[in-house]
């Protein structure tokens, strides 16, 4: 029955939400609260500031040690959790490691509880590691049989140098950690560090919010361990040559005309976010008229921005059969160099103005959704609200101004055209005459990247 109500309390949280209300606590843990009496429902967000992205994330193997830790050896922490129907979530992105919990308002208490419990456990259950072992190895042999995840590796092996964070989802998964002691205490000095917040939504007071968030956590250790941070060199200002990518068992040609991206602080992020809805951001957009409504060349084409407020890399995208390769480049081709000649119309600035602002306001509809973009500003370290006037800023613009930008960053020269091709011997694939970027060269560590596909 738990179950059954807190799908209905879910269902019901979709409404305007009340502002957030931020404090900090005497060790410099940020609490936020987004108060609202409507719906019997609570949710708690722990976020603590180490990511995928940290040299000592990697190193000490914190990310299992995190994202397992619901996991002990007599599986009683899932008993509970099953029991007060409490929606746990223990992920780690880039920037950050959150812990996400959803329950009744009459569950507050026993819900604390558990995430206290899942916050001290040690007794991380050794099967469960070696199965997220074994996953990751197979997860790794199935991505290289992917030919986005290989043209998606390629850009990254020639915009990043060895070593940088950003290349680390391309190569090789380091190994699991097995051992639950060493484990244990890699996520004990994770969920101390300092710069880690606490939020709460729902149906929830202050007082309540502040007495829960000093008693969710041990107090925070200072400092944090040196190597934390992430280390991201600069990106290379171009991909380099044109080159194919063979992938064994592919019947297609997978394209991905490539250049680094924008970060998203950069004072052109607001103009790239109008373009780019433009160019591949929707079922009409320049790609899909030109690629699939135009010609029938395939069924999806579109753009890829990766990147945060580190740029990384940026692509226009499609695929089609082997033998029609060379009419879809051309096409592909075509679409950038209009897009970079003549930018686009009012009636398509006016359409993406509208996309952003829409799409800002469905972000905001609960308690929750504005906590989750206050923890997801914090985390990049932008101010609070910076999302909403990033979109405000883009419906601003003029079609002028977009235009302008758009013939200063899609120059076609800009970009690198990488395809994915059938390695297999026998399989044709129509081919136009090669042909290289100005200035363009191979990436400087070509000769010491191992087993790039492209040699």
């Amino acid at each position: 029955m738990r179950a059954i109500a807190l799908a209905g309390a879910l269902a019901c949280a979709a409404v305007p939400a009340a502002a957030i209300e931020t404090w900090t606590l005497e060790d410099g843990t940020a609490v936020a609260l987004v108060e609202d009496r409507r719906v019997p429902l609570v949710t708690i967000r722990l976020a603590f500031p180490a990511g995928t992205w940290s040299p000592w994330v990697r190193e000490r193997h914190a990310r299992e040690a995190f994202e397992l830790q619901a996991r002990d050896s007599r599986a009683a922490l899932r008993a509970r959790i099953q029991a007060l129907a409490v929606e746990l979530d223990l992920a780690m992105d880039e920037r950050s490691a959150n812990l996400t919990a959803t329950f009744l308002r009459e569950d507050f208490d026993g819900a604390l509880r558990l995430i206290g419990d899942v916050l001290a456990n040690r007794d991380l259950d050794r099967r469960e590691l070696v199965a997220r072992g074994r996953a990751r190895r197979l997860e790794w042999e199935l991505a290289r049989r992917d030919p986005r995840f290989r043209l998606a590796q390629e850009t990254a092996w020639r915009l990043f140098d060895p070593g940088d964070p950003r290349r680390w989802s391309w190569e090789p998964p380091p190994r699991v950690e097995t051992s639950a002691r060493r484990l244990a205490a890699a996520r004990d000095v994770l969920v101390r560090l300092p710069g880690r917040a606490v939020g709460f939504a729902g149906d929830l007071s202050r007082a309540e919010a502040e007495s829960a968030a000093r008693a969710l956590l041990p107090p925070a250790s200072t400092p944090a361990p040196g190597n934390v941070a992430p280390e991201l060199a600069a990106v290379r200002a171009h991909a380099g040559g044109d080159a194919e990518v063979p992938v064994r068992r592919l019947t297609q040609v997978y394209f991905a005309l490539a250049r680094p991206s924008l970060p998203w602080t950069d004072r052109d992020d607001p103009a790239f976010l109008i373009a780019d809805h433009v160019l591949g951001g929707h079922f009409y957009s320049r790609l899909y008229v030109a690629l699939r409504h135009g010609g029938g060349e395939t069924y999806g084409a579109g753009t890829r921005s990766d990147g945060d407020v580190a740029p990384a890399s940026y692509a226009l995208g499609t695929f089609t059969r082997a033998d029609n390769a060379a009419r879809a480049e051309e096409k592909l081709r075509r679409v950038l160099a209009d897009f970079h000649e003549h930018g686009i119309t009012e009636p398509e600035r006016a359409d993406a103005a509208g996309f952003l602002l829409g799409r800002r306001a469905f972000a905001r509809q609960s308690p929750d959704q504005i906590l989750r973009t206050w923890l997801r500003e914090r985390a990049l370290g932008l101010p609070a609200g910076w999302f909403d006037e990033r979109a405000r800023r883009a419906a601003a613009l003029s079609l002028e101004e977009v235009n302008a930008f758009i013939r200063r960053w899609y120059d076609p020269a800009a970009f690198t055209l990488l395809r994915a091709v059938p390695a297999d011997p026998g399989t044709e694939v129509a081919v136009r005459s090669p042909r290289r970027a100005r200035g363009s060269a191979a990436p400087a560590d070509a000769a010491a990247t191992p087993a790039s596909p492209r040699r």
